[in-house]
This record gives structure tokens, sequence and C-alpha cells, in this order.
């Protein structure tokens, strides 16, 4: 029997829009298909003939298929079909590598933040793979693919919207996953070419037997391939049955059926019968090689069987001549599936079992990644021997690092094998570490507290006090934390680092519980005993304990500025400490924001979101996205704001930086004049008022927002008594609800408190403003309270200086406010030419933000005094064509025409490559584009 040489009979259609779809590729467009169909179907066969026309046209084609039998670690089938392993070295792939090894790693990553790194890793290879050749990439046996995958190729399937990037997914239509499920929806709705095989048409099946004899199938023949149902693996096993049983003649070119016999019943029976024939030495080998998984390396089965490749080679060819395995690169793969799981599934359950042990054990002895080791170990006997408890003794930690729910697992399985003893408590440790990296706060607490009731290893005890803290402080259990770290530092013989960090992580726990005096002296302890022992971590924590209780206690940005600076000088680039680091890179960038340097804030918040793509966590980085919109709003930067909420939504963030984040979009929406998306961000907001509620802390701009909507209804007096509510609850004029950045407001509160002749409440406001001003010693807050008081004395001449001041430390809103409040106080003098001169300028920098309503507000405030802007005032930006683009657009796409891919415009710009997506997106929507093709052309003709 020959090859079959026209795989694609019955698929013209399917073959010609796959054909399609990648000759848009090669022009520069995205796209993505879903082939669907049951086992032997065809869908690799249809996929893999549209992969060589991709490869003919230059395009660079990637595959990777989800493996069925043996449980997979997070983005594996992602990281195989790109060719990163932990050896890689190429600049591309390096960054992946570093995190398969741990590099960087910490105890208090999760597995979802694990996974997380890794995926933002995956889209910004796959992004600089497709601005050096269109990609092709495809995912095979979808329906197997684990769940960190699926969400990857989620978002790779946004991406296909501005990347030359062809996604090509291939599912069986069983099993039934709700994930894979929703993951076809959104691709349907974003315009996937979906195509599903079925059975083929009897002639198609005629014409199928016919390629494979090489003759005209006679009646007979083809009404007993008939009964295959239409399948074209099951068509081709079946005639492959008939020639191995010599049961077919070819006369005068026709191809006779011949003898008698039954033929196999069902697809699994038919390659059962094809391995039959095969010689017991090539079928025990692949057995070995089913045991292995779906793709292996000659070695890995050399290691395993204990034979020399030489001799595996014979064997191999004989396999790839049966049509039972095939080349794929530098592996060999099944031909399909149900060939390996035939193998496989026909070895008695004992007997697999054995295996796997055997096969971990080799290939453990072979220096393979610890990844191959546990999934033969996972998929081996629950009971674990000698030599299995020591591997997993010696890899915890790693595998904590890559999948904690192996090591999990594993753990488990090993220490109900050894007696209590200290290699018990080891094991333990390692179990409560690898719980904390689930994110199972109440396991840790379980397994953690009898470890530290009855272990007598200082260091061990310590360890595990130290996941307990972290847990019970996720927890909000500040004082249970305070108790964890006092009673380990209580036992003999701790080591200095040990009691450092506890030292530290008391500290932190007391900051929270408002024991402040406690704090600074169980932080000033800490920082001696680290710097004493070397360890920077526990140094860094007390820096970071004692630069919140500046802040906290006496409110000293300067003073908190320099305690986050020294800690970054002693953490560098200690590894275990990435997750505070980046938590103090943002607060410090923050911090030089508040200090009025935002040329300095500009490039240490870049620099902080370069670091967290690379090793941040998940919350982490959603944290650090919601303080740059923050940061963005108050810069006037506001598209910019909205592109980094936007970015920020499909990242886990807590509770606080959410609600934050709400509070800029809100705003936004208000001065924008953009009611309905206003409302979606008040729900509950009445609730956050309450000086009781703990996200109090995180609601004023949301507070505020919602008080400058009631004015813009026409409702001066509510929008006043809802600031009120917001800062000062009491009614008494103490303003004692004020955050760091809420004296920012208070110009708002003076100017509707005098609108509704309220002047006492105006006084108190603006004595706030002033309290504030000299306890912070905070450019910005200066500027405020000289705008207070100016509104105050009826003073436009000193409210236009604040105006300065605030143009010069770039709050052009806040500027622009003071610049129309001056100019109704000239005009109220009288003063029209000084009145038209403010006013002119506030409109111009109004227009710049889009900020519709302040310009309403605006004409309306100054038409009582006769001044209008006439017809030929500034124009707001249109909202299509170049001229619609933002400058940081406009950067941006300047860029992508010169064939930058996003995770280096990223790099270069100081934003994070999923901001530039965003960017990117908008970008094409403006210019009515499909790809970054497109971008290119309108730069060329625009110039």
């Amino acid at each position: 029997m020959r090859s079959l040489a026209s795989p694609m009979v019955g698929r013209d259609a399917e073959l010609a829009a796959l054909r399609e779809l990648i000759s848009g590729l090669a022009e520069g467009r995205g796209g993505a298909a879903w082939v669907e169909g049951e086992p032997g179907i065809g869908k690799s066969a249809l996929i893999s003939a549209a992969s060589d026309e991709a490869a003919r046209l230059g395009c660079a084609v990637y595959a990777g298929s989800a493996p069925e039998l043996l449980p997979p670690f997070p983005l594996q089938v992602l990281l195989d079909a790109l060719l990163v392993g932990r050896d890689s070295v190429d600049p591309l792939r390096a960054p992946l590598a570093g995190l398969l090894r741990g590099a960087g790693g910490s105890e208090l990553l999760t597995p979802r933040d694990v996974a997380a790194l890794l995926g933002e890793q995956i889209l910004a290879l796959v992004d600089r793979l497709c601005s050096v050749t269109p990609v092709v990439l495809v995912l095979d046996d979808a329906q197997w693919a684990d769940e960190a995958s699926l969400s990857v190729w989620s978002r790779l399937g946004r991406a296909t919207a501005q990347a030359p990037l062809l996604l090509v997914t291939a599912c069986r239509p069983l099993p039934r996953r709700p994930e894979v499920a929703a993951m076809r929806r959104d691709f349907v709705e974003r315009g996937t070419t979906v195509l599903p095989l079925g059975a083929l048409s009897a002639p198609q099946v005629i014409e199928v037997v016919g390629e494979l004899v090489g003759a005209v199938p006679s009646g007979a023949l083809g009404e007993l391939t008939g009964q295959a149902g239409g399948n074209p693996l099951y068509v081709r096993e079946v005639v492959d049955a008939l020639v191995r049983e010599s049961r077919i003649r070819v006369v005068a070119g026709v191809a006779e059926l011949a003898g008698a016999g039954e033929l196999p019943g069902s697809l699994p029976e038919a390659i059962g019968r094809r391995l039959g024939f095969l010689p017991e030495r090539i079928r025990s080998v692949l057995g070995l090689a089913a045991v292995l998984g779906s793709a292996f390396t000659v070695d890995d089965l050399g290691v395993v069987s204990g034979q020399p490749a030489a001799e595996l080679m014979a064997v191999v060819d004989e396999a790839v001549a049966g049509g039972v395995l095939a080349a794929s690169g530098d592996r060999l793969v099944f031909r399909h599936g149900l060939i390996r799981q035939a193998l496989y599934e026909g070895m008695p359950v004992s007997l697999r079992a054995a295996l796997h042990r055997q096969a971990a054990r080799a290939l453990a002895g072979a220096g393979a990644p610890l990844e191959q080791v546990a999934e033969q170990l996972l998929a081996g006997p629950e009971t674990a021997d000698e030599w299995m408890i020591d591997w997993v003794a010696r890899e915890a930690v790693g595998l904590a690092y890559r999948a904690p729910w192996v090591a999990v697992e594993l753990l488990k399985r090993v220490r109900d094998r050894v007696d209590a003893n200290p290699r018990r408590e080891r094991l333990d440790a390692d179990l409560t570490v690898a719980l904390s990296q689930f994110g199972d706060n109440e396991q840790v607490e379980q397994l953690a507290r009898p470890v530290l009731a009855f272990s007598r290893d200082p260091v061990v005890a310590a360890r595990v006090a130290w996941t307990l803290g972290y847990a019970l402080s996720r927890m909000g259990r500040y004082e249970q934390t305070v108790e964890v770290a006092e009673d380990t530092l209580e036992r003999p013989g701790l080591p200095p680092v040990w009691a450092a960090r506890m030292e530290a992580l008391r500290a932190l726990s007391l900051c929270a519980l408002g024991r402040l005096d406690e704090s600074r002296a169980a932080a000033t302890r800490a920082e001696a005993v680290g710097h004493e022992a070397g360890d920077r971590l526990a140094v860094g924590y007390a820096l970071h304990a004692l630069a919140t209780l500046e802040l906290s206690e006496r409110r000293d940005i300067t003073a908190y500025a320099a305690a986050i600076d020294l800690a970054l000088g002693v953490l560098r680039d200690e590894p275990q400490a990435a997750d505070l680091r980046l938590l103090l890179m943002t607060n410090h960038a923050a911090t030089l924001g508040n200090l009025g340097r935002s040329a300095e804030a500009d490039d240490a918040f870049g620099r902080a979101m370069v670091f967290a793509e690379r090793a941040g966590t998940p919350p982490r980085l959603a944290n650090l996205r919601a303080q740059i919109a923050d940061y963005s709003f108050y810069r006037g930067r506001w598209d910019e704001a909205l592109a980094e909420l936007q970015a920020a939504a499909d990242l886990p963030t807590d509770t606080a930086y959410r609600l934050a984040g709400r509070g800029v979009g809100a705003l936004i929406a208000v001065h924008r004049d953009d009611r309905p998306a206003a409302e979606q961000e008040f729900s509950g907001v009445e609730e956050l008022t309450s000086p009781a509620n703990a996200l109090r802390l995180y609601a004023d701009l949301v507070l505020v927002a919602w008080a400058l909507a009631a004015e813009r209804a026409g409702q001066p007096a509510q929008a006043l008594a809802r600031l009120l509510a917001a800062f000062d609850p009491a009614g008494d004029g103490e303003f004692p609800q004020l955050t760091p950045d809420a004296p920012m407001w208070l110009a708002d509160v003076v100017r509707l408190a005098l609108v509704c002749g309220d002047h006492s409440t105006a006084a108190a406001a603006a004595r706030a403003a002033a309290a504030a001003a000299e306890r912070q010693a905070r450019p910005s807050t200066t500027a405020t309270a000289e705008h207070c008081a100016g509104l105050l004395a009826d003073d436009p001449a000193r409210i236009l200086a604040t105006a300065d001041t605030f143009h010069r430390l770039g709050y052009p809103l806040f500027g622009a406010q003071a610049l129309e409040n001056a100019a109704v106080l000239y005009a109220e003098r009288g003063d029209q030419p000084a009145a038209r001169a403010a006013f002119a300028r506030a409109i111009e920098v109004y227009t710049s933000l889009d900020a519709a309503w302040d310009i309403m507000r605006a004409d309306a405030r100054l038409r009582v005094h006769g001044i209008r802007r006439g017809r030929r005032g500034p124009r707001r930006r249109p909202s299509t064509g170049w001229e619609a683009l933002t400058a940081t657009e406009r950067k941006i796409a300047d860029l992508v025409a010169a064939g930058q891919s996003n995770p280096d415009i990223a790099a270069q710009l100081f934003l994070s490559r999923r901001t530039v997506e965003t960017h990117v997106s908008h970008i094409l929507a403006k210019l009515g584009g499909h790809s970054r093709v497109d971008i290119a052309r309108e730069l060329a003709t625009s110039q």
C-alpha cells in the first residue's frame, strides 16, 4: 500500500479557507481558524497541508499537541510548540528558560503567578516572532489543554487583530469542557473561521481507497470500505488490514477484494490489529515509548529502554515504515493519538505503573528536566519507595515553583511513607510552602500549626512560620501573625537570618494594627540583625516597614521616599525579593510624582513596568497598572490611563486597587461628559462614604467623580454634600478623612461652598488644605492650598500664580481649573482682558484633555459676564483618522510602522506590553485598519 498521495480528498473547501487565511497572513493580516471533528477525521492532515503552504510563503510554523494521558505542567504544550526549554539560550527564549529554571523565584509566588509570568513571556515571545516573520501557531487536541494554556491561547486570539499571527486550533467535540467551549465562543465572536470536518461521502471514500491501493476499487471493495463511516483514518486502517491479509488483488488496473474474513469492527480494533502485525521486540519498545508520551526523543527512549541509539534506530525505522511513528522535528511522535492509546491501554495497569516508576528513575539518573520525572511519578504507583522519597524531598522546592499542585500531590504520597522524624518535618515544611503557593491559606494554617508545635528544628520552624505568617496576613489576621512571629523569635537556636525576617514580618503586622511605636522598634531591630546576617531580604522588608511608618505616622513624604530608595539599594537584584522590589519600585515612582519630579517619575514607572512584566506577580502587575492609571490621570494623560485600566482588567486585582481604578475611569468619564460610562462606576458608591468601610481609603476618586456628576446635573449643593461626606463626614470642619491625595480636591470643596453661600465650610476646607500642605511638603498640595486661599480671598492674581505652578508640576486639569476660577474673578471685577486671557488658556487645556463638561461649565460661568469663546474657539480632537491619535498613539504608530514589536515598543516608551497592545487596537480602530501594515500605509500617506 502506498502513502496517501492526496490527503485532502473531500476537504477542498476547508483547505481553500485555510489558504485564504495564510495568504492574508503573508500580507501582514492576522487571523484564526478553529478545526473540529472526531478522531481520525483528518484535522491534523488538513492543518499539515495548510502549514506546508504557509512555510512555502515564508511564514514560520510552530505546532504543539496537548497530551491526554499524562498530566501536563501549566503551559507546557505552548512552550514545547515554541521550542522553549530550560536550556534555551537564544535572546528571544532565554527569559522563559530562566523562569522554567526558577530564576528569580520566591516562596511568595502562587501557581497562578508562575503560570501568568510564563504566559506574559509567551505572549511577548510570539509578539517578537511576529515582528520577524508572519507566524502560524497550531494547538492540536485543544480539548485536553490545561487552563493556563487555554487562557494564553485566548489572549493570543486577541493579538491576531494587530499582528501577523494565524492561530489554528484543532479540537474534538468530546470531551466537552466548559473552559474549551467558552474559548470557542470567544474566538467565534471575534470572527474566527470555523471548519467542522464531517464524514467523507461514499464517492470520496472510493477516491481515498483508490489513492491508497493505486488502482480503481471494485464495487465489492468500495462497499466493504464504506463500512468505515467516512472516517479517513478508519478507511486507511481497513485498507491496511486488507493489504496485510493479502485480500486485495489488482487486475487490469482494478483493485479486487479477495479471500474471506471479518474486518475490524471499529477504529480502535483496526489499530489494534495493525499493532498485532508488529514483531514483539518492536511492540515492547513502542510500549515504553507510549509511557513516555505522545512525543519523545530517541535519547529518552534509549534511557528508559536501556538500549543504545544504534539498536533503537532499526526499531524506529520499522515503526515508521509500519505507519506507527512519524518524525516531527527532533522528536518522534505517534502517527495518531489513538495508536499510542491502544499501545498504552493494551498493557496491564500494574505493568504501566511499574514502567512509569522505572522511567522516572532512569530519566532522573540521566539528568532529565524535573517536569519529565514528575510526570512519570504521578502516573506511577501511589506508594513511594525510598528512591522516590529522596527525589521528591530534593526537588520539592523546584516543583513547588513550577507546578505546586504536582508538588503537593507527590509530597503527600511520600510523607505518608516517612515516620515522624526530621525528614518528615522538612517534607511537611515543603508541603506548607507548596500549599501557600496555591493561595490555600486555610490549608496552610492546618498543616503549619502542628509542625510549629512539634518541630525542634529552628530552621524548619522558621520557614513554616514565615509561610504561615504571610497566609495569616493575606487573611487580615495581623494579631495572629504577630503571635506566630513572636513565638518563633523565642525559639532557641534561631539563625540570625530568620530572626531578622521574623522581626520584619512582625513589624509590618504591627504597623497594620496601628501599633506604630512597637512596629518601629521591631523594624529597627530587623534592619540591624539583617545587616549583621547579610540577609538583604530581611533588611528590605524592615526598610519597607520603616518607610510605611514614615507615611502612616509622620506623613513625611520626603522621608518615605528616602527609606524606599535605601531599601531598593539594599535589595538590588536579590532573586527572592522580586515581589518586594516591585512593590517598592511602584511606591518609589508614585512618590517621585508626588514630589513634583515628573520626569523621574515617568522613568521610574517605566522601569517598574518593565520589571513587572518580567518578574512580577499578576496581582502586583495589576496594582502597578492601577497606580500608573492614577498617575496618568493627574498628569493629564487620560487616554494612557484608560489603556492601563483596560490592560489591568484581565488580571487578578485586589478590591482596593480595583476601586481606585474605578475612580480614575469615573473621573475621566465625568470630565468628558460620558454620563453612561460614569454611572457604571457609581454602583454601591454611597456605602463608601462610611468611615467604617475598610475600602474608604481607596475611594477618594470615585467619590469625587460622584460629587462632580451631581454638579453636572445642576445640583451644586448635592455635589458639596457628597464631597463633605467623603472628606468631612462628621461635619465639624476638621476634615479628618484626608488621604495623601485628597487635598488636591479641596479647591472644589471651597469653590462649591462659595457657590452655595457656605463661607464657613469654604474657610474650613482652605484651613485643611493649608494644614495638609504644611504636613506633607508636597508641591501639588502646596499649590492646592494657595488655590483655596485665593478663592477664599477673591484674589485672581494669587489663583493665576497657582495655575502656573500646576502647569510647571505637570497637573494640567488642576491648572486649567485655576485659570477658569481666576477668569471668573477677573470678570466679576470687570477686568475683561484678563478674564478673556485666563479663560482662553483654560479652554485650550480642557480641549487637549477632551474635557467636554469642563468646557461647558467654564462657558456657562463666563457667559453671565458677557464673555464667550465664539465660533472659532478650540475644536475637539476628531474621533477618526490620523488627527484622532493622541501624542502617545502617534509615537506608537511611528514605531509600529518601523517594524518594531509590541514588547520592544513597550521597552522603548516605558509602557507595558499589554498597554501598547491596547494602544495599537485603538490606533487601528481610529484609522479603520485591520493590521499593522495598514498603520504603516496610513503613516506613509499622511506625511
